[in-house]
């Protein structure tokens, strides 16, 4: 069946399509690289090449057979291709010749992308006889009669799924009853039966009925990676009959796609900002401590207490050893919740900061005791309302918000709000109260080497490098939050990348006359392109090319430049150049 084909080893290939859409999938697979050459200079060295037969004349004068030069085509191996809106759109030509084409064999092609080291298979081309398309029709009848004996179902076959589905069914119904051997058995045979699967998902599944070359044209959307300058492309194959012998395909010519987007007319110079540095800076940091109920003694076993500790330690070694600023004050503020009177939670709370100030003593020395002072918030009242107010578990949080308001003694209100909304309550106590027991520590910090209170530095301004950098990463979604402030170029190129044209054209536009530029020109007839307006888009381009003649190349590679062209019947010049 294929021994034939291991003698002559041939193979299918790949080949770009010529310019221009195509219709269908008969398109011719080589592109015109040389027209009919009119004039030839022929010198008669010795490292003269002829494109056509010559002869020489009596006096040694070359002249070519037949007048004229025949066109001569190349099939090209490579091509440019944009990125927009972060996808690329591939195509190219499969071609099956004849060879591999018989009726009793199986031709798997499956394309495969190459990307930084990284492979990734597309989806796969199916090629089958009509005897081998009826050999695997009738496998597969034989195992769903088989199956249909085992899990007493008289189903017909629909699909190859419905198939794989049975197949699981009974094997894991053998080993839920501990029947491994039939399970290991069942596994054998449908190895066995099943010699010639179809492929899963594939792009085409033809059965050939007359034998002659075919050609496929293959379109993919491809996302590309951050790093992605360059795609190479191949395929990878095989043939199978129906003596099951099997044939390897050599892997095709590979097929490379130099990837251009937006993101080389980057604006990359750095962007500064003026930052006020203040002399007086103040730091705050929140901490749950856990007491004892009604008492201010600290135990570190206490629910998180050690953690809480450890990270008030090593905040205020921080602030206190560090040579920029100078401590000039801390102050400690205990808080608690509304459980008992006012005038205990007070006296409970006061004694709480100052027991953490003790312990801070001990840990850094009399130092710092003339710095801490301890302030006291017995029933924090106001941040109690602030967690109501945003809290939508609390279906009557209205009525005790206005309780709250209107209330002369807030140690007659709370146990009032207790029995009115019993619900609410058990939810304030449980979720909310804890929430108050914290201990509030303020760092009031001065500048060393400063003598004005404010001092205005330029400083590189970080979240908009970030923004650039996602750009470069082509993390288009991420540099259109970060860069969404900024109105300018680079915020264009993350539009324009995105699809959001008409956006992108208006921040164009309406960039200061310092910030335009070639570059800004030329986004902006690529975005008019978008626009269908083509005559204002060209307008736009011929002013970026006589600033920057590089451009010119660059209108090569973007297909918007060329619709341009084509929509006001210019001939481009890009190909003059």
């Amino acid at each position: 069946m294929t021994h034939s084909l291991q003698r002559q080893t041939p193979t299918a290939d790949i080949k770009l399509p010529s310019n221009g859409p195509v219709e269908t999938p008969e398109v011719e697979d080589v592109e015109r690289a040389v027209e009919q050459l009119s004039k030839i200079s022929m010198n008669g060295s010795r490292d003269s090449v002829f494109l056509a037969e010559v002869e020489r004349d009596s006096i040694g004068e070359v002249t070519m057979k037949g007048g004229a030069v025949p066109t001569v085509y190349v099939v090209a191996k490579s091509k440019t291709v944009a990125e927009r809106n972060g996808e690329i759109a591939l195509d190219f030509i499969i071609g099956i010749p004849a060879t591999l084409q018989n009726n009793t064999w199986g031709l798997s092609l499956t394309p495969v992308i190459e990307n930084n080291g990284t492979e990734e298979a597309l989806q796969p081309l199916s090629i089958r006889g009509e005897l081998f398309s009826e050999v695997q029709k009738r496998q597969y009848w034989q195992m769903n009669k088989h199956l249909n004996c085992i899990l007493d179902d008289s189903t017909e076959l629909t699909s190859t799924t419905n198939l794989a589905a049975k197949y699981y069914e009974a094997y894991n119904r053998y080993i839920a009853g501990g029947q491994k051997r039939r399970a290991d058995k069942l596994e054998s045979t449908y190895k066995e039966t099943i010699s010639f699967p179809y492929l899963s998902d594939p792009r085409l599944d033809s059965v050939l009925l007359r034998k002659g070359e075919l050609r496929y044209y293959y379109t993919q959307r491809y996302r590309p990676t951050k790093d992605t300058h360059r795609l190479h492309l191949y395929f990878r194959g095989h043939v199978d009959a129906i003596d099951r012998s099997h044939y390897a395909l050599a892997n095709s010519d590979t097929l490379t796609y130099t990837v251009t987007s937006m993101l080389s007319l980057l604006d990359n110079s750095p962007r500064y900002m003026l930052k006020v540095i203040d002399k007086y800076v103040e730091v705050r940091d929140r901490n749950y401590i856990t007491f004892p109920v009604g008492r201010a003694s600290i135990i570190d076993t206490m629910a998180q207490n050690m953690v809480q500790l450890a990270k008030i330690e090593r905040l205020m070694d921080t602030l206190i050893n560090q040579y920029e600023f100078f401590v000039d004050s801390i102050t400690i503020t205990a808080s608690s919740s509304p459980d008992g009177s006012m005038a205990t939670n007070n006296r409970i709370a006061g004694g709480r900061a100052r027991a953490i100030k003790e312990r801070l003593v001990r840990k850094f020395g009399h130092g710092v005791d003339t710095l801490i002072r301890t302030r006291s918030i017995g029933e924090d009242w106001a941040l109690l309302k602030r967690l109501i107010r945003h809290n939508s578990d609390m279906p009557n949080w209205e009525q005790i918000m206005a309780m709250i308001d209107q209330s002369r003694n807030l140690d007659v209100t709370e146990p009032q709000i207790h029995q009115q909304f019993p619900k609410d309550y058990a939810y304030m106590k449980e979720i909310l109260y804890p929430q108050l027991r914290a201990v509030d520590f303020r760092y009031n910090l001065r500048r060393v080497d400063m003598v004005k209170d404010t001092v205005v530095l330029t400083v590189l301004d970080t979240t908009y490098m970030r923004g650039v950098q996602q750009l470069r990463d082509r993390d288009y979604v991420g540099a259109l939050r970060t860069l969404n402030d900024y109105k300018c170029q680079n915020f264009a190129i993350v539009l324009l990348s995105l699809g959001y044209d008409e956006a992108a054209f208006e921040i164009l536009e309406q960039l200061p006359q310092a910030e335009k530029n070639a570059r800004t020109d030329y986004l902006s007839a690529v975005a008019l392109s978008h626009m269908n307006r083509p005559r204002e888009g060209l307008e736009y381009y011929l002013k970026a090319i006589q600033a920057d003649p590089v451009l010119k190349f660059r209108g090569n590679l973007d297909p918007e430049i060329q619709i341009l062209y084509k929509q006001n019947n210019v001939k481009s010049t890009t190909y003059d150049s």
